[in-house]
């Protein structure tokens, strides 16, 4: 584990991270010390995306973001900007930085319109995979935290047209929408009758 600069930590050194080792603190390289073990070293974009994920994995959401972050301001592959944006998304969603997960979101949804970025999302099935973040919390972000149904449905139309889901799902989508919208209302109301009603 790493604990201070006097550590020599030879797979930053390998991709030419050193300086952003440097700047992170204590605290955050013993952090980074607990993923070295998994990190890809080929590359700076590699080593980034799979510390991020790392961090993901292990609930470290503020140091997945820092990874991330960083990520975002020196890498050009638009590849490894998108997989390390899916991993920011889920870090800020956790840490209910929800303003700056949708606009995470914005962002991966604009990277996927690069073929190549597309392709590699689809892989060798060439079909997009459940688990998209950038698609999948942009609807969350609307519809479960700030509980605007409309502009869920106005996302879900937006997917269908932009080919990130098919009719069958943006149907089922927003018939679940329809139902936890009833739920919310429901809720509501229920707890407006238990509030009013005399204390016995």
């Amino acid at each position: 584990m790493l604990g201070s600069k006097d550590r020599d930590p030879a797979k930053i050194r390998a991709v030419g991270l050193t300086k952003w080792y440097d700047g992170l603190g204590d605290f955050n390289r013993v952090k980074l010390g607990r993923y070295l073990e998994y990190a890809d070293a080929s590359s700076a974009d590699t080593f980034l995306v799979s510390v991020a994920t790392q961090a993901v994995k292990d609930h470290n959401y503020a140091f997945a973001a820092t990874a991330a972050r960083y990520a975002a301001e020196i890498l050009t592959d638009p590849i490894s900007l998108f997989d390390a944006n899916e991993q920011l998304v889920l870090a800020l969603f956790n840490l209910k930085q929800y303003d700056e997960c949708d606009a995470a979101c914005e962002a991966g949804l604009a990277r996927l319109t690069d073929k190549a970025v597309m392709a590699h999302v689809k892989g060798k099935k060439g079909v997009l995979p459940e688990a998209l973040n950038c698609r999948n919390y942009k609807l969350n972000v609307a519809v479960g935290i700030h509980y605007d149904y409309d502009e869920g449905d106005r996302i879900l139309d937006r997917f269908l047209e932009q080919g990130l889901i098919n009719a069958e799902e943006a149907a089922c989508r927003k018939q679940s929408i329809k139902i936890f919208r009833l739920q919310k209302t429901f809720d509501g109301i229920f707890a407006l009758k238990e509030k009013d009603e005399p204390a016995q």
